[in-house]
C-alpha cells in the first residue's frame, strides 16, 4: 500500500467502529421470535446475519424460515421498537465502541469519514455516546444514500465531499458487501472481521478477495498503515 499518497480513511460504522452483536442482532432475534411466538437460537440469527443484508430483511427472513408471513412494514416498526426504542433507550444503548480515542489521535493527519445505514440520528446518538464524533469530518447516514452497497454511489459522495480521489481514501470495512463496494468504487480496501463472525475464515476470505490488509482489530490501524 501507498502509505504517503493516502488523504482519507472512510470506516463502516456497525462491526467496525461499533460492537453490533448486542443492539442489531439481538434485535433481528427478538423481532422474529415476536412474530412467531417462539425461541430462536442465536446459531440461526447469525447465520442470516453473516449473508449480509438488511436487519430488517434478516428478520423477515428468519421469519419465513419458520413458517411465518407478515407485512414487511410491521416487521420494521418492531424491529425499531427494539432497536432504537423510545429516545434512544433500546438496544443501541448496549452497543461498545470498538475504536480506542488514542487509535483516533494517531489518525489525525488523515480526514477522517463515516459511511453507515443508520439514520442520522441514530449515527449522532451513538458518536456522541462515544464520545468520538469530533475525529471525524463527514458522516454519511442512509438519508443520502440513493443505491445500497455494492454500488459505490456512497464511497464516491464521501471522497468527493472530502475533496479527494480515490488512490487517495482507504476504506475500512467488515464484510464481502464492503469490500466489492470498496472494488466498485476504485478505493484500496482494509477488513476488519467482526467479533461474532469466523474471523479466521473471513480474513483467508477478504485477503483473497482483495483486501490490501486484514487486521485483527481495528486498533491496529494506525500501526500499519503510518
Amino acid at each position: 500500500m501507498a502509505k504517503k499518497r493516502t488523504r482519507a480513511i472512510i470506516f463502516d460504522m456497525d462491526g467496525v467502529l461499533m460492537d453490533t452483536s448486542q443492539s442489531y442482532t439481538i434485535a433481528v432475534k427478538k423481532t422474529a421470535e415476536f412474530f412467531l411466538g417462539k425461541m430462536l437460537n442465536i446459531e440461526e440469527v447469525e447465520e442470516i446475519k453473516n449473508r449480509e443484508m438488511n436487519d430488517c430483511d434478516a428478520a423477515e427472513l428468519l421469519i419465513q424460515n419458520n413458517g411465518g408471513d407478515f407485512r414487511k412494514q410491521v416487521i420494521i416498526k418492531k424491529f425499531q421498537e427494539y432497536f432504537q426504542g423510545r429516545n434512544f433507550d433500546g438496544l443501541i444503548k448496549k452497543e461498545k465502541c470498538l475504536i480506542d480515542e488514542k487509535t483516533l489521535k494517531n489518525l489525525r493527519k488523515y480526514d477522517l469519514a463515516i459511511l453507515t445505514k443508520r439514520t442520522k440520528e441514530e449515527a449522532k446518538f451513538t458518536l456522541e455516546k462515544s464520545k468520538i464524533k469530533k475525529y471525524f469530518k463527514d458522516i454519511l447516514t442512509i438519508e443520502s444514500i440513493k443505491e445500497q452497497k455494492p454500488s459505490p454511489e456512497c464511497l464516491l459522495k464521501i471522497i468527493k465531499n472530502l475533496n479527494v480521489n480515490s488512490n487517495e481514501a482507504l476504506y475500512v470495512g467488515s464484510n464481502l458487501l464492503d469490500l466489492s463496494t470498496a472494488k466498485n468504487a476504485g478505493i484500496p480496501f482494509i477488513g476488519v472481521p467482526p467479533s461474532n463472525s469466523d474471523r479466521a475464515l473471513l480474513k483467508n476470505i477478504l485477503k483473497s478477495e482483495g483486501a490490501e490488509i486484514v487486521l485483527n482489530n481495528i486498533n491496529e490501524l494506525a500501526k500499519k498503515i503510518i
